[in-house]
């Protein structure tokens, strides 16, 4: 179609317009409102202020086309494609544009309010200042468009990417954003207040002085620039702020529940009444953060930084702290139940009446902690050097010391029923006045330890050493010291009733008036020991070894004396086969 004369005798005689190609044709200010132009080919028209509302233009071509201010409104632009073209200030309230091809076109200031774009192509096209007021953006591609000042106010967008795009200034207040891809955007200034954003990324993305929504869901906002923003009390439950600086910023009363946080620099953050559970914060600072009030159940705090923080009073029920340093920290009257604090750093970290419960602290460093009226239920200080933790007076029930080192510790008046000492290194401690039933001590060593006066009922010592370990008056009835070594230990006046004492060392032991009524010595070896005023009413002394040893005025009655064909039998060698 060659002149604008042939056209309009088309459009008045109602002949069909589809396909047609208008090649070149000046339909500036000219009226084709309401015409089924489907599939029309403009080719280099200038349809600048053309008026075409409500005009069919589903899978129209505009190639090099002047469409400043021209009226699109309400129009389906469905499968349309334009190159090369110009459509600053164009009004298309209201279109449809599904599946159009718009990238790299000038729409700065065009008013798309209430148009539809889904799957629309728009890559690194210029829509500053374009108001898309209540648009809907579905599947669309805006990768390195300008959005500078666009006005997307109660915009719905979904799955669409904003890639590299400029939205510096943008307004996004109150839109609702799905899934949306914003990594590398500069959204500087932007303003996202009363926004919805769920599972949104905004990775390596510039929101310096923008303005957050109350609530988001799922945000990831890894390496992101954040600059200062308004944090507090926002709901940012499941956001992802791997590696963000939030240093110094106030997010009193946030909701940072299952957030993921790794390697975020929290020093000097306000964190009071925030929410963290089950989030992580791996390998983060937060040298100095106001934690008062805060919630940290089932948060994972393995490598951070937490020195001299304030924990008073907190409860880490569940929390992960493998390899945290808490030199220093406050966790005064904390609550520290199954928690895993495995290589943690706590040196000179005030425990003083901290429950802790179930908990791992395997390898962990606590140097000069203190422990004063804590308690300790079913802790595990496998490996643990406590030699400068002063656990005197403390309750610890049920707790593995499995292989650490207490030597020459104060030990004094505790309550460590049902503890595994199995392997420590027990050296010169003092237990006196300690309580150890059904304390497990298997291969501990004890040597020159002082236990008068523990109670160790029921305690297990088998294969430990006790070389002139002090046991006086211990109570260690139904104790079990299968093959120890006790060799010129102080056992004097200790109640050894129904104890296992078989083939244990005793050599030069000191069993002066020990009560031993059916103790089993059998097969101990006791020479030189001195068992004066001792009671061993029916004591098993079957292959007693007890040359040189003492018996003055000591109670055998009913004492089994060695079963020789017993003792041949256990003798007893098979010859080999021969070969």
């Amino acid at each position: 179609m060659k002149s604008v004369e042939e056209l309009l005798e088309r459009v008045r005689a109602g002949a069909p317009l589809q396909g047609a190609r208008l090649d070149g044709l000046d339909l500036a200010g000219r009226d084709l409102t309401n015409l089924p132009l489907g599939r029309v080919k403009f080719l280099r028209a200038s349809l600048r202020g053309a008026r075409l509302a409500g005009s069919a233009l589903s899978g129209a071509h505009f190639v090099e086309c002047d469409l400043r201010e021209a009226d699109l409104a309400g129009c389906a632009l469905d499968g349309a494609l334009v190159l090369g073209s110009n459509l600053e200030g164009a009004r298309l309230v209201g279109a449809t544009l599904a599946r159009a091809k718009l990238s790299y076109q000038r729409l700065a200031r065009a008013d798309l309010s209430g148009a539809t774009l889904v799957e629309v192509e728009a890559v690194g096209s210029d829509l500053s200042g374009a108001r898309l007021v209540g648009a809907t953006l579905s599947g669309s591609r805006l990768d390195l468009a300008n959005l500078e000042g666009a006005d997307l106010t109660e915009a719905r967008i979904a799955r669409a990417s904003f890639t590299r795009a400029n939205l510096r200034g943008a307004r996004l207040a109150r839109a609702r954003v799905e899934d949306g891809a914003f990594v590398g955007a500069d959204l500087g200034g932007a303003d996202l207040e009363g926004a919805e954003l769920e599972r949104v990324v905004f990775v390596k993305a510039d929101l310096r002085g923008a303005r957050f929504p109350r609530r988001m869901r799922g945000v990831v906002l890894d390496e992101a620039r954040l600059g200062r923003p308004e944090l507090a009390g926002k709901d940012l439950a499941g956001t992802d702020l791997d590696g963000a600086d939030l240093s110094g910023l106030d997010l009193s009363g946030a909701d940072l529940s299952l957030c993921s946080l790794r390697g975020a620099d929290l020093r000097g953050a306000d964190l009071r009444g925030a929410r963290l559970e089950r989030s992580i914060l791996s390998d983060c600072d937060l040298t100095g953060a106001d934690l008062r009030g805060a919630s940290f159940h089932g948060c994972d705090l393995s490598r951070s930084i937490l020195r001299g923080v304030d924990l008073s009073g907190r409860d880490l029920e569940s929390v992960i702290l493998i390899d945290a340093d808490l030199e220093g920290a406050d966790l005064t009257a904390a609550r520290l139940v199954r928690c895993i604090l495995d290589g943690a750093r706590l040196a000179r970290a005030n425990l003083t009446r901290a429950v802790l419960q179930q908990a791992l602290l395997r390898g962990a460093a606590l140097e000069g902690a203190v422990v004063g009226k804590t308690i300790f239920d079913r802790v595990d200080f496998s490996g643990v050097d406590l030699r400068a933790v002063s656990f005197a007076g403390l309750t610890v029930h049920r707790c593995a010391f499995m292989e650490a080192n207490l030597e020459r510790m104060s030990l004094r008046d505790c309550d460590f029923m049902g503890s595994d000492f199995s392997q420590a290194n027990l050296r010169g401690a003092d237990f006196e006045g300690s309580i150890l039933t059904q304390a497990r001590l298997r291969g501990a060593a004890l040597d020159g330890a002082s236990l008068p006066d523990v109670v160790a009922k029921a305690a297990y010592f088998g294969g430990a050493s006790l070389r002139g370990a002090k046991l006086s008056r211990a109570m260690l009835r139904y104790a079990t010291f299968t093959r120890a070594d006790l060799e010129r230990a102080n056992l004097a006046a200790a109640d050894l009733r129904d104890a296992m004492l078989d083939h244990a060392e005793a050599r030069g032991a000191l069993f002066l008036s020990a009560r031993l009524e059916r103790a089993n010595l059998s097969h101990a070896r006791v020479e030189e020991a001195d068992f004066s005023e001792a009671d061993l009413g029916g004591a098993n002394l079957h292959a007693l070894h007890d040359e040189g040893a003492r018996f003055s005025g000591a109670r055998l009655l009913g004492a089994r004396r060695t079963d020789i064909e017993r003792a041949e039998a256990e003798a007893y060698t098979p010859p080999r086969p021969p070969r």
